[in-house]
């Protein structure tokens, strides 16, 4: 890999069997906290199988977006991005509802100090998202890092 994009390229190339898998799957898809670590890859790598499946489902991602550049390149290959905090029940309230719902928001880096944030976002939101999509397939996915004590 030279560059990043070449990088962006490899990762969101989808293998023929995620786009059978998708030809299989009811319904548009969820991802929210799509503006972390991998969300954007994975979110891409979904939209990628769609259109290879000629398939017209939508791939949906949420997150605060604190990258403007991130929900843009997102908004360019036409994937619909929400901006918000999940944690504001009327902003969770108001997405809309989908069968099929991956859930990448949690807290991993910068806890220290902030116990109240970091049991809100990996305990309490987990818990109201499964309210909101308790008809739903929720996969939860997360990169699960773990860095030496530095």
């Amino acid at each position: 890999m030279k560059n990043v994009m070449e990088l962006e390229q490899a990762l969101s190339t989808p293998s023929q069997a995620l786009v059978d898998d998708l030809r299989k799957v009811e319904g548009d898809l969820l991802i929210l906290g799509a503006g972390g670590k991998m969300g954007p890859s994975l979110a891409m790598l979904a939209k990628r199988a769609i259109d290879e499946a000629g398939l017209t489902k939508k791939v949906i991602a949420v997150s605060r977006f604190s990258s403007t550049a991130v929900r843009k390149q997102l908004d360019e290959v036409g994937i619909r991005t929400l901006g918000g905090d999940l944690l504001e029940n009327t902003f969770l309230e108001g997405l809309p509802d989908c069968p099929n719902v991956i859930f990448m928001a949690g807290r991993k880096f910068g806890t220290s100090g902030r116990a109240d944030y970091t049991w809100a976002m990996n305990t309490y939101l987990p818990g109201r998202v499964a309210e909101k999509y308790c008809r739903s397939k929720i996969v939860v996915f997360s990169t699960g890092n773990v860095y030496p004590l530095v």
